[in-house]
């Protein structure tokens, strides 16, 4: 028998991957920064600071593309030093629980509607609680709020010249100059035109024109609200689901033309996607996340209300025809987006949106030139878009910070602030701080191309009339001889905006300056590669460094004025925005002692900068705050602790390897200095060998001390005081040892005298 060829080697076994790491908080709120990644690509990346010696890519920048690429141009970091991040805790609202008897329990959908509509089921809660209806006991606590918001938006409508044109303004045909080629010949389009302000006052404005259409929507028109899935169709599960539309508002049109069931009664409908719904049943969002949903849903049901008015004057008037009613110049007709405009001077989107239905929205991002070219894209089919004037081909998109979410569920927001100062207050929130994004359309095939967004700041221009309008309110009721208990609240409400809005433009503006400086000192750093290795090249370079830092560092004061002016008049704290100056700090810290260690030819004197970055540091870290205890400052607390503990107990080894340790930190504070150098002062007491230099760098110790002492904030005093008393004043006692090398005295022994015998000399 032939002899078999050998085997091919078997091949090598695949190691075992290994066990993933858990994903990280961002992870599961925001989704993966890619399949095999365990965090967020909205994870915020720290701040980037100049590098001495060789540079290597950083993982950062990757998370930085793909942030600004999906954020309009920003990143995490910065929306988070805007506060436009739902990461900290609101105030909670204190709306009285009122609802409008149209949005009330009782007008929500208890089973489908038929024989009106196909569809024969409600939709089930995933956990098995039940149904999703306003009747469902789990349901109901987190529609209920929403439905107070709402009834305040809704029933602050009367105010809008907006609404009132709705309501009463003749509907005129659109003139054929507003007409494309194309739609030409079109006799079923209608636009509405506001009031002059002498015909509407919204200060006079009445309740009544829109108490009675709320009226007649619910009781006439039994106008029913409901719940749909973005996979269903909630008329009709037959037709084409609605993907990632967040509402829709109908009549039983088609019930009413085409069933020849008699005494039909005409019927408006509003379904709201269950999505931001089933968000709020997470029990791990924060107030800041939950109110933030509210307000987006809230909002939703008033843009859908809107388009539930325009019905009164067409199907319900059983005219099927009549497209919806074009407000004004706009070239859209979308009263739900108008409405918006009206109420905010614009419209709102997500931050972030997705398929998945599981990920936060993370924001929200006010654009202010609705209704632009991608507008047009999403419109209904059918949509006709007007010209003379036509849709932008740019828009401007502003973060909007969370504490409009807190402001807009107090009542004092609308009882005193809208009432008083109308609407468009949601931009005296909104920092200047923006994006523009332009659009083109190619002319032979139509299809839309979206511009990357480009960042600018010029906000005070976009709404100077509105902003001047809003001043000038606010400085009449302060100038003013007398005034009514509304005024004044009125005044005082007014202010206290103003002066939040101007302490929060202050705190990013010093931001950016801050970033601003340190990008120059990394330019120097980068452009010194190339520069002649002289000594003077090097002082110049080392010189322009640290005065880049310097005046980093004062912005970074401003900085911390500005949170905890901030903190005061909002009666809030700023987490995220103290744990990222505190970050700089810290690398503001480490970069210098690096720039001083490298300076060979003691070119700089970096001793200003690092006290006043310790003064810095103090005001944002409390030594006595419980929540600092994972802190790294705690860990250098606690290692001075036990080098004590070590000094009292005798085990001089242990206590000067931790008082070596805390040296060793790069970051290590000039609090932490003080006390490890006195330390080990006091342990190399017996020591001759560099006394004289030991003791300089001591009385220099006592310099920093000093200056720190004098400048820390009162829950740093006691803690200076003790340092001072306990380890400071006591080494200072500390006599110069002995020169173990120096001469020693010569020591003659003269023998005594022996008892009874005198001396052979006198005794002088």
């Amino acid at each position: 028998m032939a002899d078999l060829p050998p085997l091919p080697p078997l091949p090598s076994p695949r190691p075992l991957a290994g066990p993933r790491r858990p994903l990280t908080t961002w992870a599961r709120k925001y989704g993966l920064f890619s399949p095999t990644s365990h965090k967020s690509g909205y994870t915020p990346t720290e701040y980037k600071f100049p590098t001495l010696g060789a540079v290597f890519p950083d993982s950062s920048d990757r998370y930085e593309q793909y942030q600004r690429k999906n954020l309009n141009g920003f990143t995490t970091r910065e929306l988070g030093q805007l506060d436009c991040l739902p990461t900290r805790e609101l105030i909670p609202g204190n709306l009285p629980k009122y609802i409008l008897p149209m949005l009330a329990r009782q007008n929500w959908e208890t089973n489908p509607v038929q024989p009106d509509f196909p569809r024969s089921d409600l939709y089930a809660l995933e956990d098995g609680r039940g149904m999703w209806s306003a009747h469902n006991d789990v349901v109901w606590p987190i529609l209920e709020p929403i439905l107070v918001l709402a009834s305040k938006i809704l029933g602050s409508a009367h105010l809008l010249p907006w609404f009132d044109a709705v309501l009463r303004a003749e509907r005129k045909p659109v003139p054929s100059s507003r007409l494309k080629p194309e739609d030409q010949g079109r006799t079923d389009l209608r636009y509405i035109e506001p009031r002059t302000v002498s015909e509407f006052n919204p200060q006079m404005a009445s309740t009544a024109d829109r108490d009675m259409a709320f009226g007649v929507m619910q009781n006439r028109y039994q106008y029913t609200f409901g719940f749909m899935r973005h996979d269903e169709d909630p008329m009709d599960p037959g037709e084409d689901p609605p993907g990632k539309t967040l509402a829709y508002t109908g009549t039983n049109s088609e019930y009413m033309r085409y069933d020849p069931t008699p005494n039909k009664l005409p019927r408006l409908f509003t379904w709201l996607s269950l999505h931001e719904f089933e968000l709020l049943l997470r029990d791990d969002l924060n107030s800041a996340e939950r109110m933030s949903i509210e307000w987006s849903i809230a909002n939703t049901i008033s843009h859908e209300v809107m388009h539930a008015v325009d019905f009164l004057f067409t199907h319900l008037q059983g005219d099927y025809e009549t497209p919806e009613v074009y407000f004004d110049q706009e070239p859209l007709s979308e009263l739900g987006f108008s409405f918006e405009k009206a109420v905010n001077l614009g419209s709102t989107m997500a931050m972030i949106s997705v398929d998945d239905t599981q990920i936060m929205p993370l924001g929200w991002f006010f654009s202010r030139c609705w209704p632009t070219a991608p507008d047009v894209a999403m419109a209904d089919a059918g949509a006709v878009e007007l010209i003379n004037p036509g849709v932008q081909l740019f828009d401007e998109f502003f973060p909007i910070p969370i504490s409009f979410y807190q402001d807009v569920q107090q009542e004092e927001f609308w009882s005193v602030g809208v009432q008083k100062f109308g609407h468009g207050l949601l931009h005296y929130r909104t920092r200047k701080e923006g994006s523009r994004v332009l659009y083109t359309i190619d002319p032979k095939t139509g299809k839309l191309k979206v511009g990357h967004a480009i960042r600018f700041s010029a906000f005070d221009q976009t709404f100077m009339e509105a902003t001047n309008r809003f001043i000038s309110k606010v400085e009449m009721l302060t100038t003013a001889l007398s005034l009514t208990p509304e005024d004044r609240e009125a005044m005082r409400f007014g202010r206290a905006l103003l002066f939040s809005s101007q302490a929060e433009q202050m705190f990013w503006d010093n931001t950016t300056s801050q970033q601003a400086l340190v990008k120059t000192a990394m330019d120097v750093m980068a452009s010194a590669a190339s520069a002649p290795p002289t000594d003077e090249t090097r002082r110049m370079i080392f010189n322009g460094l640290l005065q880049c830092m310097l005046d980093a560092i004062s912005t970074h004061q401003v900085q911390i004025a500005s949170i905890l002016s901030l903190e005061s008049v909002n009666n809030t704290r700023y987490p995220d925005r103290r744990t990222a100056l505190k970050s700089w700090n810290r690398g503001t810290r480490v970069f210098i002692r690096n720039l001083k260690r490298a300076d060979a030819t003691n070119a700089i004197n970096a001793e200003k900068a690092l006290l006043d970055l310790e003064l810095c540091h103090m005001v944002l870290y409390d030594p006595a705050d419980p929540s600092m205890q994972a802190s790294e400052e705690f860990f250098e607390s606690q290692s001075l602790t036990l080098a004590r503990i070590c000094l009292g107990e005798g085990d001089y080894s242990q206590c000067r390897d931790l008082c070596n340790g805390v040296l060793g930190l790069p970051w290590c504070t000039v609090f932490g200095r003080c006390g490890a150098e006195a330390i080990l002062f006091a342990l190399d007491r017996d020591l001759f060998e560099g006394w004289d230099e030991r003791k300089a760098s001591f009385a220099k110790m006592v310099q920093r001390m000093a200056y720190c002492e004098a400048g820390a904030p009162a829950t740093w005093k006691s803690h200076w005081a003790t340092l001072k008393s306990e380890l400071v004043d006591p080494a200072s006692q500390i006599p110069r040892p002995p020169d173990p090398n120096a001469p020693q005295p010569v020591v003659v022994d003269i023998p005594s005298v022996p008892s009874g015998r005198k001396g052979t000399e006198g005794s002088a």
